[in-house]
């Protein structure tokens, strides 16, 4: 796997071995809604505060290793946002808060989820690549997560949201990193769309499933 780097173990650590201004997109899935419940009330077991330390180590990291100009398509949930917004307006310029349509009714005390948000940013100056008729609200389609053959990760995100991505602001060749790869669906769109790829995973039992999912997909045996 030449074009493809997947590496093991916690990313704030695994950054910091790659080298400055090397990679043109962030596309990446941090862990969402760390202390809530599903319907936005704090549990027993963290404080939501606890959380901004990290999400300013790691965007300090991505301002390093990305290159001036470069894109950073960030998901997250209403829950989350607010505790990474300002620590990613300290190092990138936020360009739009995309919502995302996933087409599916999830749990919710007070209305039902429908949706979540990409944070889009970059890091400096970034002339506009897509097609100005493009909205901020991306209707796709979710993975069925009643469907327990197919569900790899809880929170493993459909091939065709991350591809939009990809062919919005990224060219063939060009390097993307994913440094929550959960089930490695950013590979699989990196490999299908001729990009290259560098993945992390803390977790052992996803960076198999990322691993076996990415070769598979090499072969020509995944869709």
């Amino acid at each position: 796997m030449d074009d493809i780097t997947l590496l093991y173990g916690d990313c704030i650590d695994l950054l910091k071995e790659i080298a400055d201004e090397s990679v043109d997109c962030v596309i990446t899935d941090p862990p969402y809604c760390l202390g809530v419940s599903s319907n936005g009330t704090k549990s027993s077991m963290f404080d939501n505060r606890m959380v901004i330390p990290f999400f300013e180590r790691l965007f300090e990291e991505y301002r390093r290793v990305l290159k001036d100009g470069a894109p950073l398509y960030i998901n997250t949930d209403w829950r989350t946002y607010p505790l990474q917004y300002d620590a990613f307006c300290r190092c990138f310029s936020m360009r739009n808060l995309i919502v995302w349509d996933y087409m599916w009714l999830k749990a919710g005390t007070y209305y039902r989820f429908t949706h979540e948000f990409i944070m889009y940013g970059t890091k400096g100056k970034r002339k506009r690549r897509f097609d100005a008729a493009q909205t901020d609200i991306w209707r796709v389609r979710c993975i069925n997560y009643t469907d327990v053959k197919n569900k790899l990760h809880q929170a493993q995100k459909p091939i065709e949201l991350i591809q939009r991505m990809l062919l919005n602001d990224t060219d063939k060749g060009d390097l993307v990193l994913d440094s929550f790869m959960g089930s490695g669906s950013t590979g699989v769109a990196c490999l299908q769309e001729g990009r290259r790829f560098i993945g992390i995973e803390l977790d052992p039992k996803y960076f198999e499933v990322a691993k076996r999912r990415i070769e598979e997909a090499q072969k020509g045996l995944f869709v």
